[in-house]
């Protein structure tokens, strides 16, 4: 008789660090309880589940009886535990000792609470890149799940994915289990007679594993009611009960089937699922792509489909500044954390900071839900001042970027300011050690693909599964657009951005930027004291009264989150302040200015569809007197501290 087609059941769980509880309980409600009450009822379906670390410790503090329900499943048999990253972080924007350390933590976790440690690994995103085989095998991980789509784009035939393959790098190899992408397109959606009619119509001895978000059962949009009050999930379960006693179907736990046989070995290229690599293109390239896309589905007489595709994960590091400057800052935190003997307190908020949520965007919001974003740098700012590392004054001079030209960093008692003086001077990073924010971190509003008109949205586009949630939802897309970074002390002479390089002088607690345009001189020092960051500008030409000088500041605002209207700026007797959740930073100015302040509101793609998503606000300050010089100061500051001056706040915080 021949072998019966086999079948694995991987299913994935995970919520961002720091995501809204309200957000996570919901979830609990509607997704991770009834999910794990209803497998309960087949006990003879197996399944292989993965909780990020993140979600696990959410679920022990607000939702016990998830984990309860969790390790009857576990002690039963029915359920085998997959292991990752502790924080869910894509593991090839990681130091590898970080690699290690987090799938170790994960390791750890999961045997202390379950009794298991696991073999197999979940890879955040399924972002691949070849050097991971050698770091996941020196973590004693025996296998991790892939996308088939990595699989064809190496010229693996749709012949030939039902088995189990192998990758080496540096001597050292790893197996893989291609995850199907048509299951992962029809589950939930597709009736479960016909999904389980196409199991059936395999191969012999072929392997189907289905692995993809649990949140697809009952929490993304429109799935609750038919996953269980319809009872899909039951009636799936139902039917793969009844093929596998009568001999039809073999279901398998992942662990069994990565040590089932011998594998196929293969080499693989930096890679993702098909959405992914599409979002990290730059714009023009992404609508290109999906136009492509969209034609290929319909005719492919050369079959090049698998080969046609975007970016790896590290495109979103070219495409957005802000999370490349995210990124490069969790790589040099790390450094710092090891270089102080690596505190266990301080190694545990760095790997909160590399949840990889805030770190891309597609559908999901990622890198414009404000609140995901800030709260990474505030892990990241507590395990710098955990590991002891605060400076109190200097000025250092490194690519704290990774574009390959200096920047530089201005500390105070305070914290510290960023300068790069290849974007104006601007301060891209302003960091308070007491408020453990960075008050400067707002996200641009870039031009994305969903704001375009154009013909992928009138083609159908099978192969992008989440696309349709990107159309507009009653929200205009029309909005302005940056063009580039833009922090703290933008200036603009005549109404004209400056931001070009600018040149430098380093002093022992500041620096000096200059600039030359149209006849015009702009020189600006930045020099820290007590309280902040001290700004004091001049403007030279024949003419004084002819330059007019604005500087625009960004920071972040009271309430991040997705509701526009709850960021505010607002005046004092001598300046500015601009609160966001637990700091401020303050503008005080010296002389006579003009203030006004806008949100900055991005028209971005959630899985609700596109919102306006506010990124924070926008300062602009206008001297009254042209032509002379002009005097400010940016008071990183804890909210509430103080209402006048900021520097008595500052030194109290201190």
């Amino acid at each position: 008789m021949a072998e019966a087609p086999r079948l694995a059941l991987v299913v994935h769980f995970h919520q961002p660090v720091d995501n809204l509880d309200r957000v996570v309980a919901r979830a609990a409600r509607r997704c991770y309880l009834p999910f794990l009450e209803a497998i309960a009822r087949y006990p003879e379906v197996p399944f292989t589940l993965h909780y990020s670390g993140c979600l696990l410790a959410w679920l022990e503090r607000v939702a016990p009886v998830v984990l309860e329900r969790l390790r009857e499943r576990v002690g039963a048999g029915q359920v085998e535990l997959l292991g990752g990253a502790l924080e869910e972080p894509i593991l090839a924007s990681l130091p590898e000792p970080d690699r290690a350390a987090q799938i170790r933590r994960m390791g750890s976790l999961l045997e202390s609470w379950f009794g298991q440690r696991p073999e197999g690994l979940w890879l955040a995103e399924r972002v691949w890149e070849p050097d991971l085989a050698a770091s996941l095998s020196r973590s004693g991980i025996q296998y991790a799940i892939l996308d088939d789509t990595t699989l064809r784009s190496a010229g693996v035939g749709e012949d030939e994915l039902g088995q189990v393959f192998v990758t080496e790098h540096q001597g050292r190899t790893l197996r893989i289990l291609p995850a199907s992408r048509r299951l992962r397109y029809r589950i939930p959606y597709s009736p479960p007679k016909s999904v389980v009619g196409e199991l059936l119509a395999s191969p012999p001895g072929w392997l189907s594993l289905y692995a993809d978000d649990g949140e697809k059962f009952g929490e993304w949009p429109g799935t609750f009611r038919p996953v269980y009050r319809r009872r899909w999930l039951e009636r799936f379960l139902e039917r793969l009960q009844e093929e596998s006693h009568r001999g039809r179907l073999r279901l398998v736990q992942a662990g069994e089937a990565a040590r089932d046989g011998t594998p196929t070995p293969v080499q693989l290229p930096s890679s993702s699922y098909d959405e992914m690599m599409t979002w990290a293109l730059p714009t023009p390239a992404r609508h290109r792509l999906e136009l492509a896309s969209a034609r290929l589905a319909v005719s492919d007489p050369l079959q090049v489909a698998p080969y046609v595709r975007g970016a790896p994960w590290r495109g979103f590091l070219a495409k957005y500044p802000e999370v490349a400057r995210l990124q490069q800052e969790m790589v040099r935190v790390s450094g710092v954390v090891a270089s102080q003997g690596s505190p266990e307190a301080a190694v545990a908020e760095l790997h909160l900071g590399q949840c990889n949520c805030g770190y891309w965007h597609g559908t999901f919001g990622g890198a414009y839900l404000t609140f995901l974003r800030l709260g990474l740098w505030h892990h990241l700012i507590r395990a710098e001042r955990m590991a002891g590392w605060p400076r109190k004054w200097g000025v250092e001079v490194a690519d704290l970027d990774g574009d390959g030209l200096p920047e530089l960093r201005i500390f105070g008692p305070w914290g510290y300011a960023t300068v790069d003086p290849q974007l104006g001077g601007q301060v891209v990073e302003l960091v308070s050690w007491e408020a453990e924010a960075n008050l400067v971190a707002v996200m641009g509003r870039h031009l994305e693909a969903y704001h375009l008109e154009g013909p992928p949205a009138s083609l159908p586009t099978p192969g992008m599964e989440l696309a349709p949630l990107e159309a507009p939802s009653g929200v205009s897309a029309d909005q302005p657009f940056d063009d580039c970074e833009v922090g703290a002390l933008r200036d603009s002479v005549n109404g004209v951005p400056w931001d070009q390089p600018y040149s430098v002088e380093v002093l022992p607690r500041g620096v000096v930027l200059c600039a030359v345009r149209d006849g015009i001189r702009l020189c600006k020092r930045l020099t820290a004291t007590e309280s902040g960051l001290s700004a004091t500008y001049r403007l030279e030409r024949a003419d004084p009264a002819a330059a007019r000088l604005s500087v625009e500041v960004r920071a972040c605002p009271l309430a991040p989150g997705r509701k526009a209207d709850s960021a505010a700026a607002r005046g004092f007797r001598g300046g500015v302040r601009v609160t966001q959740a637990g700091a401020s930073a303050q503008l005080v100015m010296r002389g006579q200015f003009d203030h006004s302040w806008e949100r900055i509101v991005a028209v971005g793609s959630t899985l609700s569809g596109v919102e306006r998503l506010v990124q924070g606000v926008a300062v602009s300050l206008v001297p009254r007197t042209a032509g002379v010089e002009l005097e400010l100061e940016l008071v990183p500051e804890v909210a509430g501290a103080s209402q006048g001056r900021g520097g008595g706040a500052a030194r109290a915080a201190r």
